[in-house]
């Protein structure tokens, strides 16, 4: 809902004016993924642009502790105003971003075999399942520096490029484990399985301290633009 509201807000601050002077899409690639975007005419010297990018990726993979399946989602909603200050074809960016990046992680044990959580080993057969997800603030400002102007006058068609920093903030690291009834069968397993609850929230309190420079992911994009 709040990432619908922001896009309802630029659209209508720039709509009018891009009607009167002017109306640029551009799509493009890079470290946010594959995007579509919408530019349009604020001021004199300042556009503004609406874009979205995404990227998704699987990846699978078994050993003897049992099979894991990856999800690597990136997905932005980008909210940004362009000022020309020479005004040529440098611009530099300050934005609002509607952050929808994380990876997710899930693990189905097997029969036999070891997890570690927290340094401390358990067995896989007393695992159920396990699950882990790190995610992002979902609202990041970005502040950056490009090249080209999807609406400049007197050109259809152009290049644009973005070099820039989205601060999404420290990663949050979520994971659970569920004990196996096996385990919670065994004398004492119910307190054995508190146990491991708690060592798989450690460990990821952990892994936040550990990634926690991540909260500066870098922007990297090409892209060619029209102009209507």
């Amino acid at each position: 809902m709040k990432a619908r509201m922001l896009v309802l807000a630029l659209c209508g601050a720039f709509a009018a004016p891009a009607q009167a002077e002017g109306l640029g899409v551009y799509v493009n690639g890079g470290t946010t993924g594959f995007g579509l975007g919408l530019a349009g005419v604020l001021t004199d010297g300042v556009t503004g642009r609406l874009s979205f990018d995404t990227w998704k990726r699987t990846v699978t993979q078994s050993d003897s502790n049992g099979n894991y399946n990856l999800d690597l989602k990136l997905q932005t909603i980008n909210m940004l105003a362009d000022w020309y200050p020479f005004g040529g074809a440098f611009r530099t960016t300050l934005g609002l971003v509607s952050n929808g990046n994380k990876a997710t992680l899930t693990a189905t044990p097997s029969a036999t075999g070891t997890y570690t959580f927290n340094g401390v080993p358990y067995s896989t057969a007393d695992v159920g399942a396990f699950n882990g997800e790190v995610k992002f603030n979902s609202t990041a400002p970005y502040l950056g520096i490009g090249w080209g102007n999807p609406v400049a006058k007197g050109k259809s068609w152009g290049f644009v490029t973005d070099i820039g920093v989205l601060f999404q903030g420290s990663p949050k690291v979520n994971s659970t484990v569920t004990c196996s009834a096996t385990l919670l069968a065994q004398p004492g397993g119910a307190a054995a399985c508190d146990q491991m609850k708690a060592d798989v929230a450690a460990g990821a309190t952990k892994l936040e301290s550990d990634i926690k420079d991540f909260k500066y992911y870098p922007v990297i994009s090409f892209g060619v633009s029209y102009n209507f």
